[in-house]
């Protein structure tokens, strides 16, 4: 068969004219064929980068300020704390409602009397007493829960001695410390390295505007309660209310006005109509003279044109308390968990006490939690006790006799065994078997339950 094009010249095809299909063919059908999403573009970041935390901003750890990319300072949030009374009332309530618990150190497994738990519980019990070696456990707590509420910020140096032991945990001002990210956009963790274990530098202090010190995850516990996949600081309850509590001080900065100067008058009073601005002027400068010495000078009655007072005109006075104020004390109890009841309108006692319980279940117990939390991993990490834990007094209850009732009644009703008991007011276990069995009491005395 004879070629047609056979003696004819032929032209290589341009790159416009050549097809060249990536996908798979079948792609092309269906729904992904007309107007379809693609094929997504190629990623640029080499696989070491998967599982990054977050997008963090290039050069994160060169930073010289704790807090340097986030919108609110370390410094406005102490600011906004202090400078508002009413904030800083419930915070201090809610530190005296925590700092007044009642603790003790018990063994996790409450069933079993282990030789020389007796020792371990008494010294940890110690230690835990004077976290820092000065301040009684509730002192402590107090500075502590200051930088959970104010800045979330919550750091503790561990101060050792030559062997490495830990001998103290001393609060520091949360503001000054400056975590630091791996590439991961997480804290550095201890590595192996040759066989020993390198502790990376995890934080940074920031002392008059540049790097003081560094630490690593043992020598400092860096403990945000609020954290956030996108961000390394906490958010504090002062932080999540800024827009409230800047409203509210400048409500208060106008009461404090109002009481000082004042920006009404408390009357105008007419002058006649012929008078000029000058005469007017004249007179009112005559008027304060023969009242000079006295408060409130701004406040004075004031003389105006006739057309606007025929001889006297008493003013409104502004409203000193409403209903916004009482919106304002709801948000920022609210942001803690604390009835407002005392700072609004009275309620019923029902209602009072359901507000109030309800308060303590959701504000208080969540606080509680994140303090046993940090002192467990104390004694597990630092103490060299992971067989005991820290707890709360059973309901919270400090008077003896009340507990007494509490524990006893729970005990009888088989609700509790008697070492479980023991372990809520912080004594050690008894070896009986018996002591380890839900019983009931009745008339011929304890009866073990049916299991």
């Amino acid at each position: 068969m004879v070629d047609r094009r056979a003696g004819t010249r032929s032209w290589s095809l341009s790159p416009y004219e050549i097809d060249i299909r990536f996908a798979n063919s079948t792609a092309a059908a269906g729904e992904n064929g007309w107007f379809g999403p693609l094929e997504p573009m190629t990623p640029l970041a080499p696989p070491e980068v998967t599982g990054r935390q977050w997008d963090y901003p290039s050069g994160y750890n060169l930073s010289t300020t704790a807090r340097n990319f986030e919108p609110i300072t370390f410094a406005t949030l102490r600011g906004l704390a202090d400078g508002y009374d009413l904030l800083r009332l419930v915070i201090e309530t809610r530190k005296d409602q925590a700092s007044r618990q009642s603790w003790t150190i018990v063994a996790r497994d409450k069933t079993t009397l282990i030789a020389g738990n007796v020792d371990r519980i008494t010294a940890a019990t110690n230690f835990i007493a004077r976290p820092d070696g000065h301040r009684c456990f509730a002192d402590w707590l107090r500075i502590l829960l200051e930088e959970v509420f104010v800045t979330d910020a919550a750091a503790l140096y561990l101060r050792r001695d030559r062997s490495g032991r830990l001998t103290a945990l001393m609060p520091l001002d949360g503001a000054t410390i400056k975590p630091v990210i791996d590439g991961f956009g997480r804290t550095p963790e201890p590595y192996l390295d040759g066989g020993a274990l390198v502790y990376p530098t995890a934080y940074q202090q920031i002392l008059k505007g540049y790097p003081a010190i560094d630490y690593s995850v043992r020598d400092l516990i860096y403990r945000p309660r609020n954290l956030r996949v996108n961000r390394v600081y906490g958010m504090s309850p002062v932080e999540q209310i800024v827009t409230t509590v800047n409203i509210a001080l400048r409500r208060q900065m106008y009461l404090l006005d109002y009481f000082t100067e004042g920006n009404i008058p408390d009357s105008l009073i007419g002058v006649p109509e012929n008078w000029t601005p000058d005469q007017i002027a004249t007179y009112q400068k005559y008027w304060d003279a023969y009242f000079d010495g006295e408060l409130g000078r701004r406040r004075r009655a004031k003389f105006v044109p006739g057309g606007v007072a025929k001889t006297f005109i008493q003013t409104k006075e502004p409203e000193l308390k409403g209903p916004f104020d009482e919106w304002l004390a709801r948000i920022v109890c609210f942001a803690f968990s604390i009835s407002p009841q005392a700072l609004t309108q009275t309620l019923n006692r029902a209602t009072a006490e359901t507000q109030k319980d309800l308060a303590e279940e959701e504000g208080l117990a969540p606080i509680l939690a994140w303090v046993k939390a940090l002192i467990d991993d104390i004694l597990a990490n630092e103490l060299d006790a992971p067989d005991l834990e820290f707890i709360w007094s059973a309901g919270h209850e400090t008077d003896p006799l009340t507990q007494e009732t509490i524990l006893s009644n729970f005990t009888s009703k088989g609700i509790l065994t008697i070492n479980e008991a023991r372990a809520a007011l912080g004594r050690p276990p008894l070896p009986a078997a018996s002591a380890n069995m839900a019983m009931a009491l009745t008339a011929g005395g304890y009866v073990p339950l049916p299991e």
